[in-house]
């Protein structure tokens, strides 16, 4: 079994669409009754948060714990309906499911912030692919956000103290670590259950339906996450957005999406950690290009990506070159960044990572 942590650009996207970032309908049985959204919950589970916290320092250490718990190997089910048409004349589309396997990595923990890194492993024949997959950090009592306005503005938003207190922010990249959205909430520990639950944000049409749909630009939504027996789930209250040019919007469907998580031992991710191991310091430097660019402004524009995606494609080029140890100058990641639309100033010295 060979591992082949970079591919070419064509066959980057099939992979994007079997992982459900860009799903296609599976075909149904007439025969077959529906398989239950939910998955099987094992027999032995200890909770992060055994026992309720009652006080803010115990709150804090088991939402921790719970982002922490986020962590680990698994199967994964991308489920995707449209369960209403808001717009007239509006058809619902096909129903999406998907799958993949995945290693999430816990790739940096201050205690006030968190930052979970996916990376695609999957098995296609004989040969195991790699992809550095999308990432969430979480940080806690943010003062700011950055939050997506839509048409690929992005703009700086002051969160409110008392909104602050005790409130986790997710805060999502894409593939390539572009921003994507964020959304702010409190961890509830309570019947047993660990989960969070966030405000009502705002982000780009979704990879999965990025090279298929034109109809809307958006999604705003409400996610949540929730720890269980077997892994965790990620839920969507997903409503898709026209926005016109002058802002305007127009509601064309609501959608349900369900990603759930489940631990497996039985894959092999070495080659996910070996592709993580030769890459890390470069990805670093790109997550540290974004950062600066993004506090550069209190809004900014991205050059929106055509079908071929150069963006990613061209980070995801040099992350190949780092791969094989070569260093890759910080002024190229740069270079790629500036010319869609990031409004970054070069570091001091001109450092490489």
């Amino acid at each position: 079994m060979t591992s082949r942590p970079l591919i070419t650009p064509f066959v980057l996207v099939s992979l994007f669409m079997l992982a459900g970032c860009a799903s296609a309908p599976r075909s149904k049985s007439t025969a077959a009754a529906p398989k239950p959204l939910a998955e099987a919950a094992p027999a032995q589970y200890t909770s992060p948060c055994p026992k309720p916290p009652t006080n803010a320092e115990e709150r804090f250490e088991c939402d921790r714990r719970s982002i922490l718990a986020m962590a680990g190997e698994f199967r994964v089910r991308f489920i995707f309906d449209e369960t209403a048409a808001l717009a007239p004349g509006y058809t619902p589309h096909p129903a999406q499911r998907s799958g993949a396997t995945e290693l999430v990595e816990v790739v940096e923990d201050t205690g006030r912030k968190i930052v979970l890194q996916h990376i695609l492993v999957m098995k296609m024949g004989e040969d195991v692919h790699v992809i550095k997959h999308w990432r969430q950090d979480w940080h806690y009592e943010p003062a700011d956000l950055l939050r997506y306005r839509g048409r690929s503005r992005f703009e700086h938003e002051a969160v409110d103290a008392n909104a602050a207190r005790g409130a986790w922010a997710q805060v999502v990249y894409e593939v390539d670590d572009a921003p994507r959205y964020s959304g702010i909430g409190h961890w509830t520990h309570s019947d047993g259950v660990d989960a969070w639950m966030s405000d009502l944000s705002l982000r780009p049409l979704p990879r999965r339906e990025h090279s298929k749909r034109r109809d809307y630009q958006a999604i705003e939504a409400y996610n949540r996450h929730t720890l269980t027996p077997g892994g965790w789930v990620h839920e969507q209250d997903n409503t898709k957005l026209v926005i016109d040019v002058d802002g305007k919007r127009h509601a064309i469907a609501r959608e349900r999406g369900i990603n759930s998580y489940t631990r497996i031992t039985d894959f092999d991710f070495n080659p996910g950690r070996e592709y993580w191991e030769k890459t890390k310091a470069y990805w670093a430097s790109v997550r540290d290009a974004w950062a600066r660019g993004a506090a550069a402004k209190a809004s900014f524009e991205l050059e929106p990506d055509p079908d071929d995606e150069p963006r990613i494609n061209e980070l995801f080029g040099q992350a190949e070159r780092a791969r094989k140890g070569e260093t890759v100058p910080v002024a190229e990641i740069e270079d790629v960044l500036i010319h869609y639309g990031l409004p970054l100033t070069p570091p001091e010295g001109g450092s490489v990572y």
